[in-house]
């Protein structure tokens, strides 16, 4: 195979710049122009948290080897200290060019597209599963490999973004979905390969206000192995053993370059048409805690002790929702703590920890994007739905000083769910008086959505008000004076619920408001509903129980 299209110096990244437009850059362009850039802006945000990995990847390989000057470091030099190149090249504003030209420059010949030898995150001794009837190769086309599709080969959808013209890709987007799909791919090929490690993750990262500082931010420089050894998988001999259990990789460089897929991707003269795809690497996703990009759950191993793995996003929460998840601190004198099964994740930690060095500004606004999908239960694990979100507050509140602060946060959002709750049962009421049953037949899916479309309204209603709250919590200011941001807040969505919970009753319709007679549960200490009227009323003392303790707030009473 001719060798053609290197990452290194050929525009492959999709960035954006101050004025919103959108270019291509090479690999090498973008360490150098790194500050010049907004964001990454690939086809979706999950190939955008692709190829910010893979970029990750490279900073750890380089910065373990050189100094901010290209001159090769000595391991076990104690005057390398990777925290301290971090200061120095974060003072900088810009990444340094010598280390990564030094670098590009050895390691040339694994950067290319297509290749003989090293064709690049793809394996030339991949396995072909697909065969026709009369025992040909059958390759995959391309609508596998894109993200925005996760389409199959036997269907079309009925509606798409691409004709089928489209479906053949040039070498840019190629390597993009390429980097993409090692990330996030179903399991549907035969035979079934492992879920993708970033498929197992509750993603997130930190976004900065370029592309150097979202690189930097998520760089954790002091999380290097004694030997500050970096394995990324594009140095290594490409040939993917097909569905190989491996070891937890050691070295980040190694970890987010991890090959879950072999693949090789075939051409015509300037288009990519089609791939060869097998089963990759995979090891068990349990206390895999060189990953710094998750979120965390426990499950209890004994009385005292608790296990982690990754907790998965749920794609119907808004990212606020999982605030606690995210800057949770369990202890203040330890990192984490497995007897109560909380786990800080990696990047928070960093980001903390930098904070407390005065490396970086105390009273910053803090940014947090992630990244989830929703996939099928079937064997297949295919991707039905993706998506992106972030939230913002105030940096100050991973000070350890702030924990107060924090759990005041918590609070407030365990009274929205709750909340959100009250919603759901006034409008089971609702249903109940119209002459709903739970024993009538009706697809469960179905029957699903309709109990939660009502919590979906009131989330999506109290989502900016939200936002814009949290936005605005000043530890040094607000530190005094929580009690009347809860109140305020509080207030708000006692506003919001109440207005949504008169606008179902009223969409109850007339038959609701005469109401109906229903038997009531002899077992059962509540009072059937009979009316919209009597749903509405329960509700409200629900709502200002929830809101403003026994009795409710006697301002909201006297309205």
């Amino acid at each position: 195979m001719e060798r053609e299209f290197n990452l290194i110096t050929e525009p492959w990244i999709r960035v954006m710049k101050s004025d919103k437009s959108v270019k291509e850059i090479s690999l090498s362009e973008l360490f150098n122009k790194a500050h010049e850039y907004v964001c990454l802006a690939g086809e979706t945000k999950s190939q955008d948290f692709a190829v910010l990995r893979f970029l990750l990847a490279v900073i750890y390989t380089v910065f373990s080897r050189y100094d901010e000057n290209g001159d090769e470091t000595d391991p076990d030099d104690d005057d390398h200290n990777p925290v301290n190149l971090w200061k120095k090249v974060w003072s900088a504003g810009k990444m340094p060019t010598a280390p990564f030209e030094k670098y590009f420059d050895k390691w040339q010949d694994r950067f290319w597209l297509f290749d003989e030898e090293y064709p690049f995150y793809q394996s030339k001794a991949v396995k072909n599963n697909r065969m026709t009837s009369k025992g040909e190769i059958n390759p995959y086309g391309t609508k596998k490999l894109i993200g925005s599709l996760s389409q199959s080969e036997n269907k079309n959808r009925l509606f798409s973004e691409r004709t089928d013209e489209g479906s053949q890709l040039c070498f840019s987007e190629a390597a993009r979905w390429l980097i993409c799909f090692h990330c996030f791919d179903d399991t549907s090929l035969k035979p079934t390969p492992k879920k993708t490690w970033c498929s197992t993750i509750g993603a997130i990262y930190i976004s900065g206000k370029s592309i150097f500082e979202t690189i930097m931010l998520n760089y954790v420089a002091n999380c290097y192995d004694e030997d500050c050894n970096s394995n990324p998988s594009w140095e290594k001999q490409n040939v993917v053993k097909e569905n190989t259990l491996i070891a937890v990789p050691q070295d980040q460089a190694a970890l987010l370059s991890i090959q879950t897929r072999g693949i090789l991707l075939l051409r015509n003269t300037d288009k990519v048409t089609g791939m060869f795809i097998s089963g990759g690497y995979y090891f068990e996703d349990k206390e895999v805690f060189l990953e710094q990009m998750t979120i965390w759950q426990s499950e209890k191993k004994n009385q005292d002790v608790h296990v982690f793995k990754p907790k998965m996003h749920d794609l119907s929460k808004a990212a606020w929702r999982e605030f606690g998840s995210i800057a949770v601190f369990p202890d203040l004198n330890k990192k984490n703590n497995s007897s109560i099964g909380v786990r800080t994740p990696g990047i928070i930690l960093w980001y903390q920890y930098l904070l407390k060095k005065k490396m970086l500004p105390l009273h910053n606004s803090f940014h947090i994007s992630t990244v989830c999908f929703d996939n099928k239960s079937d064997a297949s694990y295919a991707i039905t739905d993706y998506s992106s979100d972030e939230i913002s507050f105030h940096s100050a509140l991973f000070e350890e000083l702030s924990v107060g602060l924090r759990n005041r946060i918590n609070d407030e959002i365990e009274k929205i769910e709750k909340v959100a709750g009250c919603i759901y049962s006034l409008s089971l009421n609702l249903r109940k008086v119209k002459g709903y049953s739970e024993n009538e037949k009706e697809d469960w899916k179905s029957k699903e959505l309709k109990r939660k479309i009502a919590k979906m309204q009131f989330y999506d209603r109290i989502d900016r008000p939200f936002r814009m709250w949290l936005e605005s919590i000043d530890p040094k200011k607000d530190k005094d004076r929580m009690d009347d941001k809860t109140e305020e807040l509080d207030k708000t969505v006692f506003m919001i619920a109440k207005k949504l919970g008169n606008e179902l009753a009223s969409q109850a319709g007339d038959s609701a408001v005469f109401g109906r007679y229903i038997k009531s549960d002899s077992k059962s200490k509540t009072k059937a509903v009979t009316s919209s009227a009597h749903a509405l009323n329960i509700f409200m003392a629900s709502l200002k129980n929830v809101l403003f303790g026994k009795g409710g707030d006697k301002n909201e009473q006297s309205r």
